[in-house]
């Protein structure tokens, strides 16, 4: 085979690899995260809970409205089972009486649940972070929003992005000190 046959037959090898590549990065990246709507199934929440049970190390949690008993029982059992579980609410949602209740329940269990200190603006933030994977969107975690609410939520695992989410994440609490 002449060399030009050679480099033409490698070049080629390379270009297959390179295509069968970027179409197989394609199915694992898109199993990486999963976005959720809503009114489709309607169980928003239940996904939230699934992400809570399957942590093994901490979940932390930054959320404007939280009036959700089955996330509130999740995070509950995530701090007995001895993970570190911590949250930041909105100061101002803090203050109605369904939120009220989910706060003290926490609090109850140990969990710390700060509110949003700066002077100016609101905590807006819905999003959860374990050591495994984490949850973003619009969804606040309410009746409403998992019920009837046009709302979106990405499920997701890429290390990178999680890596994010828990950088912002710490962030925030660092911050509201």
């Amino acid at each position: 085979m002449s060399l030009a046959k050679k480099i033409f037959l490698f070049a080629a090898i390379g270009v297959l690899g390179a295509v069968l590549g970027y179409m197989m990065a394609g199915p694992i990246a898109a199993r990486s995260f999963t976005v959720l709507y809503s009114l489709d199934r309607k169980q928003n929440d239940r996904t939230i809970v699934d992400l809570i049970d399957g942590a093994d190390k901490y979940v932390y949690f930054a959320i404007y409205e939280f009036t959700k008993e089955n996330i509130a029982d999740a995070l509950v059992r995530a701090k007995m089972r001895g993970l570190d579980v911590v949250g930041i609410m909105d100061a101002g949602q803090s203050q109605n009486a369904a939120q009220a209740h989910i706060v003290q329940k926490l609090e109850g269990a140990g969990i710390p649940v700060e509110f949003q200190r700066h002077e100016k603006g609101i905590m807006h933030i819905k999003m959860l972070v374990t050591d495994k994977a984490y949850a973003l969107g619009s969804y606040n975690w309410t009746e409403a929003a998992t019920m009837l609410n046009d709302e979106v939520l990405e499920i997701g695992t890429a290390e990178p992005l999680r890596e994010e989410y828990l950088d912002i994440a710490r962030k925030i609490f660092s911050d509201n000190r």
